[in-house]
């Protein structure tokens, strides 16, 4: 059974925090895809409002109405706009995370390398011991056999 790796713990953390920035790369991810839905949404309801808009200027004009919906435009286009600034800080804060994670992996991966180095050198020095030994009974065992043929000579 190979020693415990030294620094076990630090392998702990390493995989800890990459386990956190995943999860927290995930919740990233869906926060961006439910920005992105509702954009679709606000693009959707400001194509609506211009074919109401259109449809409103045609024949008898009631102007209150036409001047209620460019507002009503108005407003979507200034929530577009802010959905749009939401998502390329949600991309921002995004392409960050991964760097982290990415940072993050190559840490552990390092570590886990060098335990892994640390294994093969024990199963190396157990192999070079089990020879040693065997080599030392095949010794005994020759030296035996070669004293037990002289003591037959005398």
């Amino acid at each position: 059974m190979p020693p415990k790796f030294s620094l076990q713990s630090v392998l702990d953390y390493y995989h800890t925090r990459v386990e956190t920035l995943e999860v927290e790369l995930a919740r990233l991810q869906q926060a961006e895809k439910q920005a992105q839905a509702y954009l679709d949404t606000l693009r959707a309801s400001q194509a609506e409002l211009f074919a109401s808009l259109r449809a409103k200027q045609v024949g008898t004009l009631d102007l209150a109405e036409i001047s209620n919906l460019r507002l009503n435009v108005k407003l979507v286009e200034t929530r577009i706009e802010q959905q749009r600034a939401t998502l390329a800080d949600l991309a921002r804060q995004i392409d960050a995370h991964r760097q982290l994670l990415v940072t993050a992996r190559q840490d552990e991966e390092t570590l886990t390398i060098l335990k892994e180095k640390e294994e093969a050198r024990f199963r190396a020095e157990e192999v070079r011991q089990e020879n040693r030994l065997r080599d030392d009974i095949y010794i005994a065992r020759a030296h035996r056999r070669n004293a037990g043929g002289a003591d037959d000579a005398l």
